[in-house]
């Protein structure tokens, strides 16, 4: 489930979302997604949007690796011109320094910046429906579904990063264990607190959607942005029992994404 200087640079880490890695005594196929949720939108290149309003994907900042403005973006089947990206103004890239040495740096300033950008579309979306967004800010303990195409691995071997070619797009559960400014996380358990599907992002899963079901409807909580790290970067391996990763916390930019939308 990879672009700029810092998810550049952060790949040959193994540090930015990688796809679904499961847990290792599962069997692989129950992770396979068997339709594909009509709000799901494959970027360019990789990683993922989210239909959000009929001429509206949200999708994080670090996957606009140049001016879209005029391309054709593919949504289910059909070809629509993208008229505009709009970034958040607090996205912002760190410093070359920061990939040497101790993570904690790193990782202080990538819990200050906001993830997030808008693309919209020159006419409407009416083949799929577009998700509705999240906007309490009780995520805390709760259960999330979540997509991507990147790539995979198990809990044990953690993550193989050639894998990601395959597009295969897969499906996994998991709990909110932290939801505070603009991220929630997820960790990925092996033990009594594990869901039957239990999993965390790989390697080309950015911007793929977190899930909260709510009163039968869902809703996108969540997009995959990138993974935690503590000690060395060098020696970090991705997707591991223990690994944490955080998401864009959708609840945080709710007004940011409703008046940005209506003054566009």
């Amino acid at each position: 489930m990879k672009r700029i200087i810092l998810f550049t640079i952060l790949a040959s880490l193994a540090l930015p979302c990688f796809s679904i890695v499961t847990k290792h005594d599962v069997n692989k196929d129950k992770y396979l997604a068997k339709n594909v949720p009509e709000f799901l939108i494959d970027m360019p290149g990789e990683g993922h949007g989210v239909l959000i309003k009929p001429n509206w994907i949200v999708t994080v900042a670090h996957l606009i690796f140049s001016d879209y403005t005029g391309k054709e973006i593919v949504i289910h089947g059909k070809k629509f011109t993208i008229e505009k990206v709009i970034i958040h103004h607090n996205a912002k890239k760190p410093n070359s320094s920061l990939f040497e040495g101790d993570a904690k740096p790193l990782m202080d300033f990538m819990k200050t910046t906001s993830d997030v950008a808008l693309i919209k579309l020159t006419e409407d979306v009416s083949h799929v429906q577009p998700i509705a967004l999240y906007s309490d800010s009780d995520e805390l303990g709760k259960e999330i579904t979540a997509f991507g195409r990147g790539s995979t691995g198990d809990g044990k071997q953690g993550s193989i990063f050639e894998t990601k070619r395959q597009k295969v797009l897969r499906t996994m559960t998991n709990r909110v264990d932290l939801a505070e400014g603009n991220w929630i996380s997820i960790t990925l358990d092996d033990n009594k607190n594990a869901l039957e599907l239990e999993g965390i992002d790989g390697s080309g899963d950015s911007g793929g959607p977190l899930i909260i079901e709510k009163n039968g409807k869902q809703y996108l909580t969540g997009l995959f942005s990138w993974d935690y790290v503590e000690g060395d970067l060098k020696s970090f391996k991705h997707g591991l029992y223990g690994g944490k990763s955080y998401q864009v916390r959708i609840s945080n930019y709710i007004n940011w994404l409703n008046e940005t939308i209506k003054s566009n």
